[in-house]
């Protein structure tokens, strides 16, 4: 993108993906600060990594803004701190806010350091942004005390202001998608129909352990209207192609009436869609409503077959539960994708193979296993306070500074995560899961992972990839000549 010779108030910067997983979406969380920012009247510009291969130091240097944000998630917190160590280099004296849900939780160890960033906003962040926007660049007698989440340093401390969330989601504009200009080419899964994506509520009524949803959006799940879900919906057509939308509720079962209401909205539109629900939040009417408004595809959380582990990891659903809604879903001709982790605290490697043995007996049952070989740990979640008090964490661990071992790529984690291994569960045996999923077909191919390492050389070179390759097939092929109840 090149820019006019024009200065801006905000610039809005978003981190490039290392795994390449989500360049096809528009960060909407960017979008919609953007559109609050510029419904009170400041020019707003924004900078998607993603989709960008410009001067990052002379643009800045064009658009001179008064402020810069930069969002990221845990995966991308890498490529957030290096665009604000840039950005200070050019323009020190210019604020940079950090937000998204890394910076959520972890904002005393960013702020210690990654010095670079003197702000940082702590859960929903248009309206707190707009606040610090109004005192900054407006000099408005706005108390930095009052700015809900806002957290900064203050000589020798740290000062966090309680979170406040934004109760009616219907105050909120339209995210300002046209300030994107990438090729955001989403297409709906199984179908490669051109798709959006959209967000009809936050938060989540599950608190999986894992999982930091509810507490990023706390005090319960807020729902949109369909009066401003179809506002929304209308512009995507109007503006795009689009034969297809994604919904990214974290539950998007998890109010029925919400969930019925929408498919009587929807309906009209002729638009096929996916979504993720509970198995628990849902019966064969609900599902068989959905799909006559157009669902092809659901996404359900497993996690694991196995009922001691359910109940470890707070899922408090059961295999027979999924079992049911899936069933519904053959029926009916819904896709499914069912979501299993390898690695959970306490998880045995026989505990492993039984989920490993019941993927394969499923397999046919259900279109696609999402799996993954090895729990990530994230911050802000429950099980990021139980690997540090079982010390499977580091007592002083920083996420800020924190670099991951080699033996991720082991297990195909090519990203920037914490993988929790366990002296009953370390990554050669995690490896070994790998090679039964390999074996039996059921885990994500080798040229996937080859494809994650060539889309980015920076993570590691090609021919340790390659060594891992020939690795895997290698322990695939011994595999198979050991007996089968091994």
């Amino acid at each position: 993108m090149a820019y006019a010779n024009r200065e801006i108030d905000v610039l809005l910067t978003y981190p490039s993906d290392p795994m390449r997983l989500f360049d096809s979406m528009i960060p909407l969380g960017i979008a919609s600060i953007a559109s609050v920012l510029q419904e009170q009247g400041y020019s707003v510009q924004v900078i998607d990594f993603n989709h960008y291969s410009h001067d990052f130091r002379k643009d800045l240097r064009i658009l001179n803004p008064k402020i810069i944000g930069i969002g990221g998630t845990t995966a991308s917190r890498a490529g957030s701190f290096l665009t604000a160590r840039l950005a200070k280099e050019i323009m020190p004296l210019v604020p940079i806010v950090y937000g998204g849900p890394h910076a959520s939780f972890t904002v005393r160890d960013t702020l210690t350091h990654v010095l670079d960033i003197d702000y940082i906003i702590k859960g929903e962040g248009e309206y707190s942004f707009l606040s610090l926007c109004d005192f900054l660049i407006r000099r408005k007698p706005v108390a930095l005390s009052t700015i809900g989440g806002l957290c900064y340093r203050s000589e020798n401390d740290i000062i966090e202001n309680k979170v406040r969330r934004i109760d009616n989601l219907d105050a909120l504009p339209i995210p300002s998608r046209n300030l994107f200009s990438g090729p955001y080419n989403l297409t709906l899964d199984f179908s490669n129909v051109p798709a959006e994506f959209l967000i009809t509520s936050r938060g989540c009524p599950a608190c999986c352990s894992f999982c930091s949803a509810s507490r990023m959006f706390m005090g319960g799940v807020r729902f949109r209207s369909m009066g401003h879900i179809k506002k929304e919906i209308d512009l995507l057509i109007s503006t795009n192609h689009v034969r297809a939308l994604k919904l990214f509720d974290s539950t998007f079962t998890g109010n029925r009436e919400h969930a019925l209401a929408f498919c009587e909205m929807i309906k009209p539109y002729d638009l096929i869609w996916e979504c993720e629900l509970r198995a628990d939040s849902v019966d064969e009417y609900l599902l068989e409503t959905m799909k006559s408004a157009g669902c092809a595809y659901i996404n359900v959380g497993l996690e694991s077959s196995v009922p001691i582990i359910q109940k470890t990891i707070a899922k408090n659903i059961s295999t027979q539960q999924v079992e049911q809604c899936l069933s519904w879903c053959k029926k009916l001709g819904i896709k499914t994708k069912v979501f299993m982790i390898f690695g959970h605290i306490g998880q045995s490697f026989d505990q492993c193979k039984t989920d490993a043995a019941y993927i394969n007996t499923h397999k046919n049952e259900i279109d696609f296993f999402a799996t993954t070989i090895g729990l990530r740990i994230y911050p802000g979640t429950a099980l990021e306070t139980q690997a540090k008090r079982n010390m499977l964490m580091p007592a002083n661990f920083s996420w800020a500074k924190y670099t991951p071992t080699i033996l991720n790529y082991l297990i195909g984690e090519f990203g920037n995560s914490f993988v929790l291994t366990q002296r009953n569960l370390g990554f050669f045996k995690l490896f070994l899961v790998v090679t039964i999923l390999a074996r039996q077909n059921t885990f994500t191919s080798w040229s996937y992972i080859i494809k994650m390492v060539f889309t980015n050389t920076k993570i590691v070179s090609g021919k340790l990839a390659m060594s891992i390759v020939h690795c895997g097939h290698r322990i695939v092929r011994f595999w198979d000549t050991l007996p089968a109840h091994f």
